[in-house]
């Protein structure tokens, strides 16, 4: 089976768009080669290009900018040593990358299931905790336990090294709030409204305990729930980074791509690596 006819399966499998201008496209490679194998992963880095050499696929399908911007550009990196590192190694090995962002993630607004936060609930096991649509699960309220015991468990579930935490780390969870992109980001949606600020009274008409973000600020949501805990409201965020909550989207999706393309290429899920290693004092 060609790449290319790979490519095309999933996106007639993937939910109408509706984006002429979307993301999802090849970022390196000849897709009209024989696919000898595919690997998933949330962000292709050279160390994942790598696996994918060491297990004869030269398919690579991610979720994250290969080219470390939206568009994936790489005008801006001519004569760059690491996009010239990571070009070379891509060109030398034949390895095709197809970004699956816009489709993957879907249109809920049509009704359609949100791939990537339907992969995390699945991964998580939390299905039953679900508050709200499972189009795309934000909200949970999960077996009353508590911030630490949490942590420990999400941990183990996306094979972290560590979680960030902001708040209270002793205190009592039920509900547990995906709460996206936290960065300060101003008037973006159509209607005016500010993102952070829509999140904050999410947590509070919800009575979110623990939130988890994508990206967080100090000055808004972080500032909020220290102050929350100041005033007898015990709350936390749980900050693991984008790629890391992520990669549960990708995981599940390798479990379902088999499916999909109706063949039995071999298949392999990659962590692309916890982004992050602490030093504590």
């Amino acid at each position: 089976m060609k790449i290319q006819e790979i490519i095309d399966k999933l996106i007639a499998f993937h939910p109408e768009i509706g984006n002429p201008h979307t993301c999802d496209t090849v970022k390196a490679g000849d897709a009209n080669q024989e696919c000898t194998g595919i690997v998933v992963t949330c962000f292709a880095s050279m160390e994942v290009i790598q696996k994918a050499i060491d297990l004869a696929a030269n398919f690579i399908i991610c979720h994250e900018p290969v080219f470390y911007n939206h568009e994936d550009d790489t005008q801006w990196l001519a004569g760059d040593p690491v996009y010239e590192a990571k070009h070379r190694l891509l060109e030398e090995h034949g390895i095709v990358i197809w970004r699956d962002h816009d489709h993957i993630h879907g249109n809920v607004d049509a009704g359609s299931a949100d791939g990537i936060f339907y992969g995390i609930m699945s991964e998580l096991g939390w299905k039953d905790y679900v508050i709200g649509s499972t189009k795309k699960p934000l909200m949970y309220e999960i077996p009353e336990t508590n911030v630490k015991a949490l942590a420990a468990e999400l941990m183990e579930k996306l094979n972290l090294t560590g979680i960030r935490v902001v708040g209270d780390q002793n205190a009592t969870v039920k509900r547990v709030f995906f709460c996206e992109h936290v960065q300060a980001s101003r008037g973006w949606k159509n209607d005016g409204t500010v993102p952070d600020n829509e999140a904050m009274k999410r947590i509070r008409n919800e009575r979110a305990d623990v939130m988890i973000p994508f990206e967080i600020v100090d000055w808004t949501m972080s500032a909020y729930v220290r102050d929350a805990c100041y005033a007898g409201y015990p709350k936390a965020i749980l900050e693991m980074g984008h790629f890391n909550v992520e990669e549960l989207g990708m995981k599940c999706m390798a479990k379902w791509l088999p499916q999909v393309i109706g063949s039995d290429l071999p298949i392999s899920y990659v962590q692309s690596g916890d982004s992050f290693s602490y030093i504590t004092r």
